[in-house]
């Protein structure tokens, strides 16, 4: 996921007058009555992030820009494919054809060298992740220690030199400030909207102003990228949602992120809770379609039904659309989607927020009902592919990769490691998922020096977040239990700046900067 979309580690100045939202309107509160009604302030528009101290913005972010203009300089960037953007486009390709950029070349080498295989969206989706850990320019210093980026951001920092140079040559102060009246147009464009989708969601959820304890919600408009693209992120406890031109606003994108960033904190507040129903997760493994965070993560697959079914409600579908919508998230693997939206229906007869009705709603799941749902339905297959689509090695690779996960969440750790061993012996000797895999099946075999060896090495081939971010904790924890705390410390620090889009992980992170692994009060 790049999930997508934890203290950060991606703010950036902005400027532009401090702005501030209506609060909501009377007929937005039905369901708010006696003591629930709230002033809802909402902070949308150009709120200078340092300045803030939690809330909502809509704005453009400087880093990102002089990427995209760099690639545009380079001739790597292609012209836009719709009337979205376009004008942008062509006046940054002006400005830029007006100057003696000596740069250019090497910028265009690095770009070529650095093109992922996953097309357009995947080449600005890495650039997204690098610029967001970026400081403001002409240094565009990372945010984070280098160490610590995330994998897609870690393997393009050999730009941020070549950018600092691109800056100066191309004079990109004053590029930014021409463009900043398309941007101001722009926000106040989207600006109602979002606003009133904010509004809408605070309401339904029954969220007070003031209740972000610090956190942000940056929504990032880039007037460069390829046309219709959404990219969400999750850095420290910060969340980003990154769009580029569109004719109409992503409303639905940012409110399943706000979402997210609203009802992520109650995940870990009542994990205890949740994790009383682990037992489902057993459920969704063989569920073709279901992302591998949610199989590993219990709690986010909880979370992420519950917004399913929170947007569902608030989109107010009829009846049997609304079910044949719930039906096909519960074979996707959303098996508690259906549970969420029928009690849902109960939350809007009462007055409590949800901050606290959560609780009683996550209590009241039967989980011997849910399996007798499950037992009854049959989950969605993959669609079919072109057998030339996928080389025979990566489909044993996958399925190998599967049945070893799958041993180790039923504590079969001897059978796992064979599994692994597979994998990294006959098939792919660089795979993150059977390297992450050994490292814990030798934690949990009590081989501590062989788990560290096994994780340094998933380090340095690893992509995905939350391989990345739990090979952090785990290795915190084998300093811990070395009691080198030192060093586990800075594996923790570490895990934070990813594991906020993962509940589990984030909460594993958060204990061990408190307290050693294995400690007990």
């Amino acid at each position: 996921m790049a999930l997508a979309f934890p203290i950060q580690e991606g703010r950036w100045p902005r400027r532009g007058r401090r702005k501030r939202g209506r609060p909501i309107s009377r007929s937005l509160l039905p369901r708010l009555r006696g003591g629930a009604i709230f002033s809802l302030l909402i902070l949308i528009l150009a709120v200078p992030a340092q300045a803030q101290q939690g809330g909502v913005t809509l704005d453009s972010n400087e880093p990102l820009f002089a990427i995209l203009a760099a690639r545009i300089a380079a001739g790597v960037e292609p012209a836009s494919v719709s009337e979205a953007g376009r004008e942008a486009r062509q006046q940054v390709s002006a400005y830029l054809a007006r100057k003696n950029i000596p740069v250019t070349a090497e910028l265009r080498a690095f770009f070529n060298q650095n093109q992922p295989a996953t097309g357009a969206a995947g080449e600005l989706s890495q650039y997204v992740s690098l610029a967001l850990l970026l400081g403001p320019p002409p240094d565009y210093k990372p945010t984070v220690p280098l160490s610590d980026l995330p994998p897609d951001a870690k393997r393009l920092i050999g730009l941020v030199p070549l950018l600092k140079s691109f800056h100066d040559q191309a004079n990109l102060t004053d590029l930014w400030a021409q463009m900043q009246p398309r941007l101001r147009q722009e926000i106040d464009r989207q600006s109602p909207v979002v606003r009133r989708s904010i509004e809408l969601t605070d309401a339904y959820l029954r969220f007070p102003s003031g209740s972000y304890l610090g956190r942000t919600y940056a929504i990032v408009l880039s007037q460069l990228g390829m046309p219709e693209q959404v990219h969400a992120r999750i850095y420290g406890p910060n969340y980003y949602l990154v769009t580029t031109p569109a004719k109409e606003a992503k409303i639905r994108e940012i409110r399943h992120q706000y979402l997210h960033f609203l009802l992520d904190p109650l995940a870990v507040k009542y994990a205890a809770e949740i994790q009383q129903k682990g037992e489902l997760k057993f459920l969704v493994r063989l569920a073709p379609l279901l992302g591998s965070d949610f199989k590993e993560d219990f709690t986010l697959l909880t979370i992420e039904c519950l917004i399913r079914a929170v947007e569902l409600r608030m989109d107010k579908r009829p009846a049997k659309e609304a079910e044949k919508s719930l039906e096909e998230l519960a074979a996707s693997g959303f098996i508690l989607a259906p549970y969420f939206y029928s009690a849902l229906i109960e939350y809007e007869k009462q007055d409590s927020t949800m901050s606290v009705a959560l609780k009683e709603i996550i209590q009241k799941i039967d989980v011997a009902q849910e399996k007798e749902k499950v037992a009854k339905m049959k989950f969605t297959s993959m669609p079919e592919t072109p057998a030339k689509a996928q080389a025979p090695a990566q489909s044993q690779e996958e399925m190998l990769l599967n049945e070893g996960e799958n041993l180790i969440a039923e504590g079969k750790y001897l059978e796992a490691r064979a599994v692994f061993r597979t994998v990294l012996d006959t098939v792919n000797a660089r795979s993150e998922r059977a390297l992450f895999g050994m490292g814990v099946v030798s934690s949990n075999t009590r081989k501590p020096g062989l788990a560290e060896d096994y994780f340094r090495k998933t380090l340095e081939v690893a992509q995905d977040l939350r391989i990345v971010t739990w090979t952090h904790i785990y290795l915190g924890r084998l300093y811990d239990l070395q009691t080198d705390r030192t060093r586990a410390l800075a594996e923790y620090r570490a895990a934070t700046l990813t594991a906020g889009a993962f509940p589990d992980a984030w909460r594993a992170a958060q204990d061990g900067l408190q307290r050693p692994f294995g400690f007990h009060k």
